[in-house]
């Protein structure tokens, strides 16, 4: 496979370089525009649901870990606290039933199905995607309860350098730098970013007698790294894009409540990079991408004498191609080549998984009103006998304009086991079957502006998701736990949000808000002592809600979030539910070309005492102070 993309990548430079020795050989004065490409609409937000975070909560917390920034939305971020790890959980599913894709390329681990999202700087995202089970299909396989699509544009745009200063509570620290350059021919832009902090909070141990008050310890961490993109109009009809991401943690990680110091560390380092090939034409337009991703981790454990190696990698290959018809058809289609390879001492040598997929993403307009989808992938494991995921929607548009949409969707979808669940030794099972789930999904949605200033979205969804041969890790009977197709599960629920905006003059008022009921549940025994059927999964909140108000006066913002989220079943007792409340207040302006914006946090402002994960201690109020300059 990397051989391929090795050729991939040769060919793409070759097509290039004839390209511009074709401009060289002919002369041409007239100078290459930006080129605005116009097609068909994406109608997929009108078939299957699909939530895109707003500018303005990315741009507040811009010097925050991606969790933070989901934490206020509707997806429920299982997070273990400071330096730890914090993993996004849809609709009740699983953690590795969530995918995370970046410009694309696939985040989550090959060795253990999840991508940590403490480990993504918000600064480095232009775009935040939400995907629920359905929609998650159009980029792969697995995602039972939706996936995450990250965006770092490589686009151009005027150059400039933008820098921002962070400092906070228990020795937070972030430093960032970014930059634009180029031309309408070929630009690029630089981000690079530092980000350490002592993570010291006091916090009250319920364990222990009295309830006493303590500080964390051995919390710390740093990260630093670079983003670096590239673009090149090659033609008005050909486009180059690159990006290569390097990246480098370092975490200890603080011991619970009912333990002692263990000086456990965890070393990350992660290269990511991608190549793709556009070209557009009257009638079609095709695009060629490669990647290649390398992960390492390294993890210390000084009182069990644990020091664990592993080192990932992947390599894929993707073609896509959309025809345009006169009639209202919207077709896209698409070939995926995927190779991973994973070494780690427990898995006694070097394993290897070859992934192939073909894929087709479509809709039809029946009629002014009434609009269908179908998007079907089947994809096969070292070229074995293939599994096929489908989701098919419709949507119905009562009025002329979007003040009511009712839509449905339905399908089919698996998730291959992922190398440790195969291959850890002890307890991996090479004969594991995939996991699969049957899905369906129904809901309204409207918007409605009058006087030209006010608009009100409003969308309620119901949801069920029924997973069979369901992964669970259970005791074998010996002295290790070994990985099994065990559960089924039932993933249902209500999902519901509203949002009412009015502008005037050079202000905003924003308020928004959300509710999800998730009943998530066993529906089988798995052995004569278990005692799950029916019981909701652990750390998986029936009830969790979210608010925002945000008011723009002129150059002045202010922005109040409020998060609540219900009580969680662990294994031994039941986690009580817990609310946050956050303030930002903002204030910008210039001084001659420098511009200037200033924003102060006050985190958890009502000093909530709560616990994320059992014994895993949550700071309580905690401020943070940025300076953005933007030359």
């Amino acid at each position: 496979m990397k051989y391929v993309l090795s050729i991939l990548f040769i060919w793409i430079f070759l097509t290039t370089a004839q390209l511009s020795a074709q401009k060289i050989s002919q002369p041409d004065t007239t100078k290459i525009k930006e080129v605005e490409l116009i097609g068909i609409r994406n109608k997929e937000k009108d078939l299957l649901k699909t939530i895109s975070i707003d500018s303005a909560d990315i741009i507040n917390h811009q010097s925050s870990t991606l969790a933070d920034l989901l934490s206020q939305s509707s997806v429920y971020i299982k997070n273990y606290g400071a330096s730890m790890i914090a993993s996004p959980g849809f609709r009740g599913t699983a953690e590795d039933h969530t995918k995370t894709y970046w410009n694309g390329i696939p985040l989550n681990s090959s060795m253990y199905g999840i991508q940590d999202l403490n480990l993504i700087p918000v600064f480095l995202l232009d775009g935040v995607d939400i995907n629920y089970s359905g929609a998650s299909l159009v980029n792969g396989s697995g995602g039972f309860g939706g996936s995450l699509n990250l965006e770092s544009n490589s686009k151009y745009s005027k150059n400039g350098i933008e820098l921002l200063s962070t400092i906070g509570s228990f020795g937070e620290v972030k430093e960032y730098l970014g930059a634009k350059y180029g031309s309408q021919k070929f630009w690029a832009s630089t981000k690079i970013y530092y980000e350490t902090a002592q993570n010291n909070f006091p916090y009250i141990n319920t364990f222990q007698w009295n309830n006493p008050a303590e500080t964390e310890q051995d919390a710390s961490m740093y990260q630093y790294g670079i983003l670096q993109s590239f673009g090149w109009q090659i033609s008005p009809k050909d486009i180059l894009k690159a990006n290569i991401w390097y990246q480098d943690s370092y975490r200890n990680l603080p011991q619970t409540m009912i333990s002692d110091v263990n000086h456990e560390y965890q070393k990350d380092e992660s290269l990511r990079s991608d190549i793709t090939y556009r070209h557009y034409d009257t009638g079609y337009n095709w695009g060629l991408d490669g990647s290649y991703v390398k992960e390492y981790l390294f993890y210390h454990n000084q009182l069990s004498d644990i020091n664990s190696t592993s080192y990932n990698e992947r390599y894929e290959m993707k073609g896509n191609y959309s025809p345009e018809f006169k009639i209202p058809i919207a077709l896209k289609m698409g070939v995926e080549d995927v190779e991973e390879i994973a070494n780690t001492l427990e898995y006694y040598g070097q394993k290897m998984r070859n992934r192939e997929s073909i894929w087709a993403d479509g809709n039809y307009d029946i009629s002014k009103h009434l609009l269908a989808g179908l998007v079907i992938r089947t994809e096969a494991i070292n070229f074995s006998a293939p599994q096929l995921a489908y989701t098919g929607s419709i949507s119905y548009k009562t009025f002329k304009s979007d003040e009511l949409v009712v839509h449905a969707n339905g399908g089919h979808n698996f998730n291959y086991p992922n190398l440790n669940d195969l291959y850890w030794y002890p307890g991996g099972n090479p004969n594991l079957l995939p996991e699969n789930t049957y899905f369906a999904e129904a809901g309204l949605s409207s918007a409605i502006r009058f006087k030209e200033v006010n608009e009100i979205k409003a969308d309620v969804t119901f949801f069920s998701n029924w997973i069979d041969n369901y992964i669970q890790w259970t005791p074998s009977g010996g002295s290790y736990w070994q990985a099994q197709n065990l559960k089924k599960v039932w993933a249902r629920g209500i999902e519901t949000n509203i949002s009412y905006s009015h502008k005037w003059h050079s202000s905003i008022l924003l308020l928004r808000g959300a509710w999800q009921y998730t009943p998530s549940s066993d529906q089988t025994l798995t052995s004569a002592y278990d005692q799950t059927l029916g019981r909701q999964l652990i750390y998986v909140p029936l009830y969790t809600a979210q608010t925002l108000a945000r008011i723009t006066l002129k150059k002045y913002e202010l922005t109040v979030e409020y998060t609540y989220t219900g009580a969680r079943n662990t294994t031994d007792l039941q986690l009580p539910g817990y609310s946050l409340i956050n303030v930002f207040a903002g204030r910008s302006f210039s001084i001659k070309k420098l511009n200037f914006n200033i924003l102060a946090k006050c985190n958890n402002v009502f000093n909530e005492t709560y616990q994320a994960i059992i014994w895993r201690p949550m700071p309580g109020r905690w401020y943070e102070l940025s300076l953005k300059i933007i030359v």
